[in-house]
Formats: C-alpha cells, sequence, structure tokens
C-alpha cells in the first residue's frame, strides 16, 4: 500500500536488521535482480560486511538477527509485485523488469530511513511501505511529461514510463522518418490529387516502409517491447484514394484505414503495440476490434483543468460518450492529459490536487495509461515535486498528497524544505478550494484572477533570496535556479501592475518613470543561461533572451508619457472575453512583440469600436497608434482606421500608411483636438478565416 493507506508501524515488521542476507529464485531474471539489489545495497553502506549474496535459491534458517531478503521475478504474477513480510524474511515478487528496478529503490529507501548505516539522500523518497500486500498500479502506462523524467536515469527509478525511451514513434512524427525518394503512393490522394501533407495509410508501400524502419531500428519485440504512434499528419486532410475508400475512409474520416494498417503491423509484430489518437480525421471508432496489442490515446483538452470533473457539464458528458464508443473496440484507452499553462512555464502553477480528483475519475472510467503533457523539456517552477508526486498518483490515485510534498522536500532541500512546502502546499490548498479551472494558455492577469496571490508570491520570492546562502551544495544550486526563474514571475507581477505600488514605474501627471529595481530583477533573470533548461518561458516562441531584450528596451527608454493615462476609454464594440475592460490602451505600459499576452488589448469578436473624451485633451496636437503583427496567430493590423470628432469623420488611414517593422505596425496622425468634445476611432479588421487586432497604448500627445 502507499503512504496514505499503509499499515500502521506497530502491525508492520521492522526493515532494520544486524545484517541483509539476499537471496533470489533460481533463474536468470531472478538472479538479475537479487545480485542488482545486493550490488546496489551494498554501495550505500560503508560496512560491506551487512549485505550479504547467497546463491542458490531461498535460505531455510535465517540467522538470528538477519534479514533475509528473497526476489523472484514472475511473469504470470496476477499483480503488479506481492510482498510478503515477516520477522525474519522479506519475499518480494514483481511481474517485470520494470516493476523490479522500481522495487529495488522503494526498498533501499527504507532500508535506509530505518537503518541509519544507509544513504539514500540521492534518491526520490519511498512512495510505499514494505508491509504484507499484493498491489496493481492504477494505469499501465505512466508518464509525466516534465524535464525531470527526460533523464533516462530517473524514470525507471520512479517507476515512469518516458517517450525516449519507450516509443519508436511518437506523436506527429512519421514525416520525419520518411527519408529519402519514397514512393508517391504513400502520400495521400485529396480530390483525386496526390498530397504529401498526408499519408495514404492503405499505401502497401507505407506499411513496407514502417516494418522495415521497425525491424532495424528496434527490432521485432524479441528483447524490449515498444511502443508505435500510427496517426494522421495535424492536419484535416484525408486520403480518398480507391482503397482507402473501400476501407471506409470518407473526407473528413481516416479511422477506417488507420486501424486497417495498425492491424497488419500489430500481426506483422505482436511483440510490439502500436496506437492511434481520437483526434481530428480519426475521432470515429472503427467498425472492427482492434487487436490486443494495439490501443487508443484521447486528448483531455476540452475537460477544465486543476478541478475535479463535474458530471453535469457538456464537455464531460461528451468526454464519456467518446471514450466508451472507443472501449467497446479495445481496452487500451490511453489518455493525452495536460498539467501546465503552456504559455507560462515559470510562474508556480498549483495542479498536483486537481489532478488526483481527474486521475481518479479516469480510472473509474476504465483508462488504462496517462501521458501527463507539461513543460516537457523546459525547466518549470517546481516541476520536481510535481514529477514525482504525479507519478505516484499514476501508480495510486489515492496518495496523500500533502504528505508526499513534505517528504520530497524534506529530501531534496534539508535546509529550507518548510519553507518550500508551506509555501507550494499552500498555492495548492487556496486554488483547490476556489474550484476554478486554470487557463492551459494563461496570461499573467489570468492567472492573478485565478488563484495566484501576489502579496505571497512576493513574500515567497524576497524571503527565497534571503534562504539561498544558509543552504549548500546541490540545494543551494537548485534553490538559485527556482530563483532566477521566479525572477521572470516578478517582472511579470510588476508589468501587470503598470505604475501601482508593485508596477515597474512610477507615475507623475502624464508621465510614467520606470523604476530602479526593474534592472534588479533582469539582472537576476540574465542568469539563466547557466542553469540546465531555464531559456524559455513558454512553449512556444518563448525565449528568455527575448523577453529580457523587450525589458531592456523599456529600461533604456526610461520614461513614457501619454495625456490619455488618466482618460476613461469607452468600447462601442462587442469585446472578447477577457477584455471587457480598456486599461490595456491606456496604462502606459507597452507592448510586447514577442507575446501578445503582453500588452496587447486584443479584438477578434467585432471591428474595434472606442471612444474617449477630449475634454482633457485640448491641447493635443498627435494620436499615436501601435499593433502587434503576428500572422502565425492570426493577427494583423487593421485594414483601414476611422477616426471621428464629434461624431464626423474627419480621417481615413488605410493599411498602407501603417507602417511595419517586424512584429509591430505604428501609425502616427497630426490631429488638433482643440474645441472637439469626443474622439471616436473605429479599426477595420482585415478579412481572414482567423483575424484578430491586437492594439497597443493608444497614445495622446501634446
Amino acid at each position: 500500500m502507499l503512504l496514505a493507506s499503509g499499515c500502521s508501524a506497530n502491525t508492520q515488521p521492522p526493515l532494520k536488521a544486524e545484517s541483509y542476507i539476499i537471496t533470489y529464485e533460481e533463474d536468470a531474471p531472478g538472479e538479475r535482480w537479487g545480485e542488482y539489489l545486493f550490488s546496489h545495497l551494498s554501495k550505500r553502506t560503508e560496512d560491506k560486511s551487512i549485505v550479504i549474496l547467497k546463491k542458490g535459491g531461498r535460505l531455510d534458517d535465517v540467522p538470528q538477527g538477519a534479514k533475509n531478503i528473497h526476489f523472484e521475478v514472475a511473469t504470470d504474477l496476477e499483480n503488479d509485485y506481492c510482498i510478503e513480510h515477516t520477522i525474519n524474511r522479506l519475499h518480494i515478487r514483481v511481474r517485470n523488469n520494470e516493476t523490479a528496478l522500481w522495487i529495488v529503490y522503494q526498498l533501499i529507501n527504507n532500508v535506509a530511513e530505518e537503518d541509519n548505516r544507509f544513504s539514500a539522500e540521492d534518491l526520490p523518497p519511498a512512495i510505499i511501505n514494505f508491509d504484507s500486500k499484493c498491489k496493481n498500479f492504477d494505469f499501465i502506462y505512466r508518464e509525466p511529461h516534465f524535464a525531470p523524467n527526460l533523464r533516462h536515469e530517473h524514470s525507471p527509478i520512479i517507476g515512469a514510463n518516458n517517450l525516449e525511451t519507450d516509443w519508436g514513434l511518437w506523436g506527429h512524427n512519421l514525416s520525419k522518418i520518411i527519408k529519402g525518394n519514397q514512393s508517391d503512393n504513400i502520400y495521400a490522394l485529396v480530390n483525386g490529387k496526390r498530397n504529401k501533407s498526408q499519408f495514404s495509410f492503405s499505401s502497401p508501400e507505407l506499411f513496407e516502409f514502417i516494418s522495415n524502419y521497425i525491424v532495424e531500428n528496434y527490432g521485432v519485440g524479441d528483447q524490449k517491447t515498444y511502443r508505435f504512434m500510427i496517426m494522421p499528419e495535424d492536419d484535416d486532410l484525408v486520403c480518398t484514394c480507391p482503397a482507402c475508400a473501400q476501407l471506409g475512409n470518407t473526407p473528413d474520416n481516416a479511422t477506417p484505414a488507420v486501424t486497417n494498417l495498425i492491424h497488419k503491423l500489430a500481426e506483422r509484430f505482436p511483440k510490439h503495440q502500436f496506437f492511434t489518437t481520437a483526434y481530428r480525421t480519426t475521432a470515429k471508432s472503427p467498425s472492427d476490434k482492434l487487436p490486443d496489442n494495439a490501443g487508443v490515446f484521447f486528448s483531455t483538452i476540452n475537460l477544465p483543468k486543476g478541478i475535479e470533473p463535474d458530471m453535469q457539464k457538456a464537455s464531460t458528458k461528451q468526454f464519456i460518450d467518446q471514450l466508451n464508443t472507443w472501449k467497446e473496440k479495445t481496452p487500451n484507452i490511453y489518455l493525452w492529459d495536460y498539467a501546465a499553462n503552456f504559455d507560462d512555464y515559470l510562474t508556480p502553477i498549483p495542479v498536483l490536487f486537481g489532478l488526483q480528483k481527474q486521475f481518479q475519475f479516469f480510472k473509474e472510467l476504465g483508462v488504462k495509461g496517462i501521458f501527463l503533457n507539461a513543460s516537457g523539456y523546459d525547466y518549470s517552477s517546481f516541476n520536481d515535486v510535481k514529477t514525482f508526486v504525479c507519478e505516484a498518483l499514476m501508480m495510486d490515485v489515492n496518495v496523500d498528497v500533502n504528505n508526499l510534498c513534505r517528504k520530497f522536500f524534506k529530501r531534496k532541500y534539508p535546509e529550507s524544505h518548510k519553507f518550500l512546502s508551506d509555501y507550494y502546499l499552500q498555492l495548492e490548498h487556496a486554488f483547490y478550494s476556489k474550484k476554478k479551472a486554470y487557463n492551459m494558455y494563461g496570461s499573467m492577469k489570468e492567472n492573478m484572477n485565478t488563484y495566484f496571490n501576489t502579496d505571497e508570491f512576493i513574500e515567497f520570492y524576497d524571503t527565497l533570496k534571503d534562504v539561498i546562502p544558509n543552504t549548500e551544495d546541490l540545494e543551494k544550486r537548485k534553490l538559485e535556479k527556482l530563483y532566477t526563474a521566479l525572477s521572470y514571475t516578478r517582472l511579470q507581477i510588476a508589468y501587470v501592475k503598470g505604475y501601482d505600488d508593485l508596477g515597474f514605474a512610477k507615475k507623475e501627471g502624464d508621465k510614467i518613470t520606470v523604476k530602479p529595481e526593474i534592472d534588479t530583477f533582469v539582472q537576476t533573470l540574465e542568469g539563466a543561461p547557466q542553469f540546465s533548461n531555464l531559456t524559455n518561458y513558454k512553449e512556444t516562441d518563448g525565449a528568455l533572451s527575448d523577453y529580457i531584450t523587450e525589458w531592456k528596451q523599456v529600461i533604456a527608454k526610461g520614461s513614457y508619457t501619454n495625456a490619455l493615462m488618466d482618460v476613461s476609454v469607452k468600447l462601442l464594440s462587442r469585446p472578447d472575453e477577457g477584455f471587457e475592460k480598456t486599461d490595456l490602451l491606456n496604462n502606459g505600459t507597452p507592448g510586447f512583440a514577442m507575446d501578445y499576452h503582453q500588452g496587447w488589448y486584443l479584438s477578434s469578436t467585432d471591428d474595434m469600436h472606442i471612444s474617449f473624451s477630449a475634454e482633457k485633451l485640448q491641447q493635443a496636437q498627435t494620436i499615436q497608434l501601435r499593433f502587434l503583427s503576428n500572422e502565425r496567430h492570426g493577427i494583423y493590423p487593421p485594414e483601414k482606421i476611422l477616426v471621428s470628432i464629434d461624431g464626423q469623420i474627419v480621417k481615413e488611414i488605410h493599411s498602407d500608411q501603417i507602417m511595419e517593422f517586424g512584429n509591430i505596425a505604428e501609425c502616427t496622425m497630426d490631429i488638433n483636438l482643440a474645441g472637439t468634445k469626443n474622439v471616436d476611432l473605429k479599426f477595420i479588421r482585415r478579412q481572414a478565416p482567423k483575424s484578430i487586432i491586437a492594439c497597443d497604448e493608444i497614445t495622446v500627445l501634446n
């Protein structure tokens, strides 16, 4: 059992003994892991005489004061592992090699906790006690996709899967392995024409290519079982060539041809596993059942994140219905789940309590595996404790999250663990109590409106700086990395707060001036390159170096003047969600060219239309407008700007009068507001399937 449900200390035999005699079942797997346990337990004590390896099977008589640890790998075991523990004997049985390695380190941890002759400080703490029990993991496939788990030596120790080592083909990567002059027949026939943006999954040439790729790179599965993702490219194209059409493909459904290929590959390689996804053109379930060594991945992207699933919500009901449809075709249901704000990796986000409720829900639905998409190869704040606890939750959805967090911090941060635990768990409890989902692509402003307490964070950030000098070695290095990363969050708070007390600037009249401490925060963040994988603050186009450059430009400018800052700006058009207020248009905060979350007022619902009083602007001579241009996100400067004074259009500015410099578009107009009562600005959007106007400060100068 796990810590939350383990036996009490007075009913569990102690592990501590005068000596430890390792024996094993007389077969190759038993010998391998018996010797492995002996080797790694021996390395962790200076007294080598207390760990003894006895070859030749079971020990009939255990010497007084000794503990016999007997290891067995039984592939026919009904459970993932079984433990029989008496006063002088510990019998461990596991079903496979992966569980064997994990349980060896669980045992080393437990022995070290009871017997101070052993050391295990370098390991993550144990999550099980060695009382007598048989146990199945709640999920077969378990991958917390954080940077710590991507270290090849780390994931096996915590019992986690790793896409780097467990998959021969992952995600939308089929096109990446197709090299050379392959036959055009492997590509889709769309509207009667070959299209190399998608594949023809009925193609014999494609089957042959994938088969050869598997044999040449991963073998037939005799040495190790690998998983392979067989899915279309990330678009809505479907092959409707005669062969695919005969299998059942339609212009919006590629499932028949994709699952037919999976049938063929699963039969060709019975020891490997093959998966597709219930996604876009393969959302519909197949007409036939999938082979035993095949399965499907579901995305949970439409389920609210960070909170317990609500059975009354339409998104939850739809998810269950789709999953049940596929369960009729395969029991191997895996999930592609999420545990991050992909537009902000560095601001602490509490996900664990919400994930626990969601994992309990997934288990009840019969889900077999979870790939938990998070910050991946990039550093994120507290990703080490999240990796540890998320994996434990995938093993047993009922673990005590509080207990495991505190245990982890105590092991990995011996001097600062209480300080770290108190802050992180405070975040978790506060967020979970609000029952409000977080945005997976949320801005700092959204963070502050949902779960993030700026005062508590700044107290933590300032105290962390004072704590670091009292630590040593690896703990000190890790805290320095955390403090550096959190300097991004401190800057974000200053950015959102503008010229408030916690903001980046102070205001005098219609002028704001950058505060000196902003340069200090930026200098701290500039230390990021000295730390591994601390290079990005978000998933896409999130280089910290670009972010730092933007801040340096703000600091270099020093001050900013805008007579409109003290004037109310009224929105006359329909607002986008989250942009009901217009403060971004005149708050004195410059928009950052590399990120649409940074200071830009977004409008996509309607042609943006605003007005403001000119009562306090009688001396004004100039209006400056600034827009973001980012075609990837459908953000364009306006096609036309209409300027009205007291109800009469006085200017029309067309797109060719708006100057573009990289991601920034600007225009300046001379205008005399003397005697004017009201000014209207209407921004006509570009005609495109997705068209967003991102407007920065509307600057009025005298």
